[in-house]
């Protein structure tokens, strides 16, 4: 029933969007993965009931589940949304591709973040009861509790709607949380404006984080794992390259796409799982560069939905096959540079290759730039790949000469299983009655969180000191994922022998299928035949009864005539009553045949419906397919229009800011010009000031020498005057006034002249 449901919600997915084809010629362009953690996380590939401990760099697809045991928390993105999951939650990916995102919430408690909702897109959450999407973006809480049988949808902001099992829907705004029961959406309770948890807090607070992220000014928040490169590296500005972001603390002799190993997921194939927390991103976005001999990830320009890939390198061998590194037969590979073009792996049409490769150039063969570089290189054994082994602890180095005839290649082919055992510790699969070896595998998480929270504090404080420990805990790493890769061998040799029963057994159900099915036609003949025999004795004893009705009837007409009449009318009633035995059973014969005939034409009749549903569902199919791919086209013309848009803003930007720092400039002349202008008239008002001071000095000296010589005169008047007073004889009173001496004034003595004084 539950199946039924789901497929129901899936076609009411397909009705109510954009018309999702059924299947896509090309990979999907989205993933999604467990960005954060707190406690262990367990998880189960699509089509695999076994629980593993999950891997923050595992690409999550679809019919992949995750389970987090009580007090344990998870955080989970796709595309730009976020699902943040509570403890005792069981989630599940039904569809995740460029489209649509439908996940499966069996039990627990999801928080959900859509930043952003496209029209024709779908974000979808199905639970037992009922199925929620998405209609704006916002947050939102659905609470599942299995026991009761009820979900419970929280709308903190935005807007939503949940449908029905028939197909009813109820929309929901911002503040409303409902409480269904059963599939039709019955309503138990309703509220608005609910208070808020300790996991509504968590996620809040998470959602701050995220707002805060500095690696979403440089990268769209469509690329999936942004986040955890704010605390791993720094952003530089490279006169060539652009933005790039230099990595932090990484181990010697690191290189992209070197300490991490190799695992086959479709439908991509071999893609690479980095051992470092961060470096999801790096592995299937951008290029890689080195700058002053150190790498450093270059983004590029993404656009606003970046396309995911596997593994953004290329794969080396010789003309004759793989490189032979020690007599091994090895595989190699490099990371690429900006600016080169991926090849993938797979089939794809060539709008996914433009697409996946935009802004690249495709590259002739020997013009990789790390193609003959060891130092870029890393090469590992055949069988070790293959096998999924981490490659930081078993990687050979390649030697420059070796690379003279290196070429580039194919990525291996497909393993004879598609999905090889992940290196991880198996854990118990979740069930809804949570028992307390889980409980108490949940407090042991919890110590090692708590243990690893105070070792990074520890750590820091004492780095020299890890330095030094470094290669002996990498020594007792290398050893413990050789004991677990030797466990998963063991599982997995396990698991093809109970394959190989299961298949023994399905043979030994079809024998015994074909043998009861063989027991039933013989029954079948053998009541048949039972029929016929039974006719055939009905015929002779009516045979064999008309004889003994002759011979008494000739008897009864010797003894007397009466009893001849008696026993004629006797015999006119058997004869009746034998007619109407043949009768009836002759009429059910004639009934059944008549029913097997019926039966065999119901039955042609619902192969010919089968037939035709199934034509009519292929047909659909085609015209989803054509109809998808004219919406690709569309949006791929919709995707240029938006770069020429975007090209043509940035070009007016450009100009702009081109006009402003002209402005800038002619604003610094015009004050260069102003302050030259201020100093010359300052250096004319110092000069003017200097000769007039020149000046002020000559008059003063001149002004000087002339009462100086003023001076020296006078004393040489008095001087004489003296001498003539004293050989002078008195005077004649009766000389005649004219002929007396002249006065001071009438000596020609020079009158000072004050001339300027300023």
């Amino acid at each position: 029933m539950r199946a039924r449901f789901y497929f129901f919600i899936v076609l009411a997915g397909l009705g109510l969007g954009s018309g999702t084809a059924f299947a896509q010629a090309d990979p999907p362009g989205r993933v999604a993965r467990v960005n954060y953690t707190e406690g262990a996380v367990s998880f189960a590939p699509g089509g695999d009931n076994e629980f593993t401990d999950a891997e923050l760099n595992h690409p999550l697809v679809r019919g992949d589940k995750l389970w987090t045991d009580k007090g344990v928390r998870a955080e989970i993105q796709a595309g730009s949304a976020i699902v943040r999951m509570d403890g005792r939650t069981q989630l599940a990916v039904l569809a995740l591709d460029d489209q649509s995102t439908q996940l499966s919430l069996t039990q627990g408690t999801v928080y959900l973040r859509v930043r952003t909702l496209p029209e024709g897109e779908n974000f979808e959450v199905d639970t037992p009861n009922l199925a929620w999407r998405a209609s704006y973006p916002g947050d939102y809480r659905i609470d599942v509790d299995k026991d009761r049988g009820v979900t419970r949808v929280t709308i903190h902001s935005g807007t939503g709607a949940v449908y029905g099992e028939k197909g009813d829907a109820l929309p929901m705004g911002g503040g409303q949380q409902i409480t269904f029961k059963a599939r039709a959406l019955a309503q138990v309770d309703s509220k608005e404006q609910p208070p808020q948890d300790n996991f509504d807090r968590w996620a809040a607070e998470r959602n701050r984080r995220e707002d805060q992220s500095v690696a979403a000014r440089y990268v769209p928040r469509e690329v999936v794992g942004y986040q955890l490169l704010d605390a791993s590296g720094v952003w530089q500005q490279d006169a060539n390259l652009g933005v790039v972001w230099m990595p932090q603390s990484v181990p010697a002799n690191w290189a992209p796409y070197r300490n991490g190993r190799w695992e086959w997921i479709g439908p991509w194939g071999w893609t690479w799982i980095d051992e470092q927390p961060w470096a999801f991103v790096t592995s299937h976005y951008g290029r890689w560069a080195q700058v002053n001999s150190k790498w450093a990830w270059v983004p590029g320009r993404m656009g606003v939905r970046p396309i995911y890939s596997p593994a953004l390198v290329a794969f080396v061998g010789s003309g004759n096959g793989p490189l032979s590194i020690g007599g091994k037969q090895t595989v190699a590979w490099f990371p690429l540079a900006p600016g080169e073009a991926w090849q993938p792996g797979y089939p794809a049409t060539p709008l996914y290759i433009s697409s996946v490769n935009a802004n690249m150039t495709p590259q002739p063969p020997g013009k990789y730039t790390y193609q003959s570089k060891p130092e870029a290189l890393t090469a590992i054994a055949s069988e070790d790949f293959a096998r999924g082994k981490p490659a930081k602890g078993s990687w050979l180095r390649v030697a420059a000469n070796a690379l003279g005839n290196a070429q580039i290649v194919a990525p291996p082919a497909m393993p004879e299983q598609a999905r090889p055992p992940m290196v991880a510790r198996k854990t118990q699969q979740p069930s809804p009655d949570i028992k307390p070896a889980i409980d108490n595998r949940v407090a042991t998480a919890q110590q090692q969180l708590e243990a690893q929270k105070q070792g990074q504090q520890q750590a820091q404080k004492d780095a020299q000191k890890e330095a030094q420990l470094q290669a002996r805990r990498d020594a007792d790493a290398q050893r413990q994922r050789d004991q677990q890769l030797a466990k998963a061998e063991q599982a997995r040799a396990a698991a093809d022998q109970a394959k190989r029963l299961e298949q023994q057994k399905l043979a030994e159900r079809e024998q015994q299928k074909s043998a009861e099915q063989q027991k039933v036609a013989e029954q079948h003949k053998a009541a048949e035949q039972q029929r016929r025999e039974l006719q055939a004795k009905a015929a002779e004893q009516q045979r064999v009864a008309e004889q003994h009705r002759a011979a008494e009837q000739r008897l009864a007409q010797r003894e007397r005539a009466e009893q001849a009449r008696r026993d004629a009318v006797e015999q006119s009633r058997r004869e009746a009553l034998a007619k109407r035995t043949e009768l009836a059973k002759r009429e059910q014969a004639v009934a059944r045949r008549e029913q097997a005939r019926r039966e065999q034409v119901a039955a042609l009749m619902r192969d010919r419906e089968t037939k035709r549903e199934l034509a009519l569902l292929k047909a659909r199919e085609q015209r989803e397919q054509r109809e998808l791919q004219a919406r690709r086209a569309q949006e791929a013309r919709k995707l240029a229009l938006a770069a020429a848009k975007k090209d043509d803003e940035a070009r007016r930007a450009a100009h702009a800011q081109q006009v402003e720092l002209a402005r800038k400039a002619a604003e610094r002349d015009a004050q260069v010009l102003a302050a030259q202008r201020i100093e010359r008239e300052s250096a004319i008002r110092r000069v003017a000031e200097e000769k007039e001071r020149a000046q002020r000095e000559a008059w003063q000296r001149q002004q000087q020498a002339l009462a100086e010589q003023f001076r020296r005169d006078q004393q040489l008047y008095e001087e004489q005057q003296r001498q003539r007073t004293t050989q002078r004889q008195r005077p004649d009173l009766r000389r005649a006034p004219s002929q007396s001496e002249p006065e001071v004034w009438q000596r020609g003595i020079p009158v000072l002249n004050p001339g300027r004084t300023s």
